[in-house]
């Protein structure tokens, strides 16, 4: 096969075409990849995500129309949801200690007062690319963006290269295609040992998201913290989910399905993804428990 690996966002990313595929394709993805690492990072002094974040209450801005799409489709998802899922959490992510690339040392105890949550979005969507800022609230796309990116690249090798099948894997997160026999086996890491597996998939066409509370967590001050925030309260979430990977059809879908796992009731969780008329499966791994599959019906 051919094959491309590089380290970007701090995220290892993998894909895989037959051999054979028509050249060029691999210097297209990684500048790419290096763009949206230069221009979306909430690390990054002076990027387009920086200076959508520095607008005031009532100012617009035009963004490129890739951002634009990403985040119009992480708003969308934030409304369906209810806000659970928010891309609007990078302040309180700082309040908990996440304000540096991680992995980072233990973070001293601050004393800041919690940032104002709203229920209406904190950006309006104008024409020609341009948003308006309504609010005080900054954008974190996190995850949501890396499963964004994935299927988008995944998306543009199959119309401009035409592979009868392929991968594109972001740090786990995969959009796998195939017009053919290939069929893909794919594990499903341990969450405290990575290189093992607990279970495995099998699939020719879908998407596969995973998130666990392992390895983005740390101590800020005495007390336990993850990356996994509940968007209507800004707090972190309070689960006996250790890990969950949701298969489905689309990776935006995947990676919104596996932040609610964390956030709600498997009853709960059922019908959100009914009501969206999503297909899924979903490997839960919970605390003291064997991991077990959730599917539909």
């Amino acid at each position: 096969m051919e094959t491309l690996s590089l380290h970007v966002m701090n995220t290892k990313y993998y894909i895989a075409l037959p051999k054979g595929t028509s050249k060029g394709w691999k210097s297209s993805v990684e500048k790419w990849l290096q763009y949206v690492a230069k221009e979306w990072s909430r690390f990054q002094k002076g990027n387009e995500l920086a200076r959508l974040n520095q607008l005031k209450t009532g100012e617009t801005i035009q963004l490129s129309p890739v951002l634009y799409d990403c985040l119009l489709q992480a708003n969308d998802y934030y409304l369906q949801t209810e806000g659970l899922f928010s891309p609007y959490l990078k302040l309180q992510l700082e309040q908990h200690g996440y304000n540096q690339s991680f992995p980072f040392p233990q973070v001293p105890c601050q004393s800041i007062p919690p940032s104002k949550l709203h229920s209406d979005s904190p950006i309006l969507f104008l024409n020609n690319y341009s948003v308006l800022k309504t609010d005080e609230q900054q954008i974190d796309l996190g995850g949501f963006a890396k499963g964004y990116i994935v299927e988008k690249i995944a998306q543009w090798l199959q119309q401009e290269m035409s592979p009868e099948y392929g991968m594109v894997d972001g740090g786990g997160d995969m959009n796998i295609w195939s017009t053919c026999e290939k069929e893909w086996t794919i594990g499903v890491a341990d969450p405290y040992k990575e290189d093992e597996e607990i279970s495995y998939i099998k699939i020719k066409n879908g998407a596969i998201a995973t998130s666990n509370r392992v390895y983005r967590s740390w101590k800020q001050g005495d007390k336990a913290k993850h990356h996994l925030l509940n968007g209507q309260t800004g707090e972190v979430a309070t689960t006996d989910v250790i890990q969950t990977t949701v298969v489905t059809k689309s990776l935006c879908d995947a990676e919104v399905a596996t932040k609610l796992c964390f956030l709600l009731g498997e009853r709960e969780l059922r019908q959100w993804l009914k009501q969206q008329h999503i297909p899924y499966a979903c490997f839960m791994v919970k605390e003291n428990e064997k991991g077990y599959w959730l599917k539909e019906g």
